[in-house]
């Protein structure tokens, strides 16, 4: 199979818009599922962007290990939301990194049980919800947008050669999380 090459600039852009940017059709199923579970619809939005955004780190963590493509592309990636944040205010920077960090730490975590890392993660989303009479639907949902968006992800990177431009990787200051 012949792979198609993208630059971290690329890519980094590619990442920031399937991160933010939902389909017609999950919009439509959110709705319905926010309205079901009794949950603002913003906040299941915003806090499905941060998960995504927590795969995308993930996903070029265990693809790309230590190498100057992984922290160029996180740097790109990064720089997007630093400058979305900027326009929104809010601080979506602050909100980002305590998801990434909550995230992290489930999969990090020793207990390992019967659901797997996809459990792991989708308790921390259903955390995030603040709704813990629906924290069994909301870990679900978690569990399934993490196992779903992973693998998308990880076929992504595997059909891409991701090459760096002249002069990216050299004393790059960028230490990613």
């Amino acid at each position: 199979m012949t792979k198609k090459e993208a630059t971290s600039v690329e890519l980094a852009a590619l990442l920031m818009e399937v991160v933010c940017t939902s389909a017609e059709r999950e919009e439509s199923a959110l709705s319905e599922l926010a309205g079901h579970l009794g949950l603002d619809l913003g906040l299941l939005q915003s806090e499905l962007m941060f998960l995504r955004a927590f795969i995308v780190d993930f996903v070029i963590a265990m693809t790309l290990g230590q190498t100057p493509m992984r922290r160029m592309i996180l740097m790109r990636f990064y720089h997007h939301w630093e400058r979305l944040d900027q326009e929104v205010g809010s601080g979506l920077m602050d909100d980002l990194q305590d998801r990434l960090t909550l995230y992290g730490e489930a999969v990090g975590s020793s207990v390992k049980g019967d659901t797997g890392l996809s459990g792991l993660v989708g308790g921390a989303f259903a955390q995030c919800c603040h709704q813990e009479d629906q924290g069994e639907d909301l870990a679900l949902l978690g569990a399934s947008m993490f196992g779903a968006f992973f693998e998308e992800l990880a076929h992504l990177f595997e059909s891409l050669e991701v090459v760096l431009m002249p002069g990216e990787g050299d004393d790059d200051p960028y230490t990613p999380n």
